[in-house]
């Protein structure tokens, strides 16, 4: 069987993480041998990968310590293909192939705005050897692949690669147990609550998601109208910055961040209005799940995805990133009507699970004939 590794850095929560995990159960049952390679410990995702999986910790304490496990990892475990998840990743990746005796082909995962995540850098430093190594090293990629046209086309911008490197497979969020909509209630206070309106908000709590300044136009919306409340499902840095907010506002009693939950669907599906607040995407995963149900949607148009997802989506409003006052406004205007019965999206197939592992099988086929 020839051995397909994925490469990230933990399993902690996160939209990457969940698609290898679930593309490495997928393929145990398959022509290919499926192998998570990563070297963070921790991580809640761990607990869902599959028995049959291979699952592989390095030793890691730096880019260049990563490099040199990498190199090993490829003589020892001989893989045929190996598949990355973040664009430092990928590079790091292809030099360790220069250097190593097995060589595998190597998909480079296009996930996020290759521009905003070099502007995300750390320093300047940081930045121009980001956009270096890309510059050098993408171009000799066996395939990239690209969660949105929209990723897609910021790559050929930005590193000048040939179309026909980048294929677009779009995240397979989409399942059965999305379609059967066998989902409980969440077992929260404001679900039982007949004359709110209930906004919610699921993701990392990080910067680029933008949910802190989702909180401060929660609350003008609020002023606006008192049967708001906000959940807030995640966990990160930003948490810290949020409660501060929250209580110096006095708005514990309007807002709660209730963290990561494994069921965070049922509390979607059971929400007035989902909000996507972010600063740059790749393509949202929850925002395709949002379509799946009756929730109406706002999403900044941030690049790239949103514009993709919510073309010609009843009930979905897109506004601009870090705009406050269309964010206050689109709450308010939502939640002054009723909730609404979703008209099936035909786009949405696009990002069901089957519909995305064929097109990633056939990518592997296509590249170890």
């Amino acid at each position: 069987m020839k051995k397909i590794s994925f490469i990230l850095p933990s399993f902690e929560v996160g939209g990457i993480e969940s698609n290898f995990i679930s593309a490495a159960n997928y393929l145990k049952s398959s022509e290919f041998e499926p192998e998570l390679v990563y070297w963070f410990e921790g991580g809640e995702l761990k607990k869902k990968i599959d028995p049959g999986v291979i699952v592989t910790k390095l030793k890691v304490s730096s880019l260049f310590s990563l490099l040199i496990k990498l190199i090993y990892h490829y003589n020892k475990s001989r893989p045929a293909i190996v598949q990355t998840s973040m664009y430092m990743i990928g590079n790091i990746a292809m030099i360790a192939k220069i250097f190593s005796f097995h060589k595998p082909k190597i998909i480079i995962g296009a996930h996020s705005n290759f521009h905003s995540t070099c502007k995300a850098s750390e320093n300047l430093v940081d930045e121009f050897i980001l956009r270096k190594l890309s510059s050098i090293f993408y171009k000799r990629a066996d395939k990239i692949v690209a969660v949105s046209e929209g990723v897609k086309n910021g790559l050929i911008k930005s590193l000048n690669l040939e179309e026909s490197k980048i294929k677009v497979i779009y995240n397979g969020v989409i399942s059965k147990k999305h379609r059967e909509k066998k989902f409980v209630t969440p077992k929260h206070s404001w679900f039982s609550l007949k004359n709110i309106c209930l906004v919610c908000s699921i993701g990392r709590l990080s910067p680029v998601k933008g949910i802190y300044e989702l909180v401060c136009a929660f609350r003008r919306a609020h002023k606006l109208n008192d049967n708001l409340r906000l959940i807030i499902i995640g966990e990160g840095e930003e948490a810290v910055r949020i409660e501060k907010y929250l209580n110096t506002h006095s708005m514990n009693e309007y807002v709660e961040i209730i963290g990561f939950r494994e069921n965070y669907y049922s509390y979607l599906d059971n929400s007035d209005i989902y909000v996507l607040n972010s600063y740059y995407e790749g393509m949202s995963n929850i925002l395709a799940e949002a379509l799946t149900t009756d929730t109406k949607i706002i999403s900044t148009n941030c690049e790239h995805g949103p514009i993709e997802l919510l073309k010609d989506v009843k009930e979905s409003k897109l506004i601009d990133v870090n705009n406050e006052n269309q964010l206050v406004n689109a709450i308010y205007d939502f939640s002054k009507t009723k909730k609404i019965k979703r008209e099936n999206v035909p786009h949405l197939k696009n990002f069901y699970f089957n519909e995305s592992m064929n097109k990633y099988s056939n990518v592997y086929i296509e590249l170890l004939s």
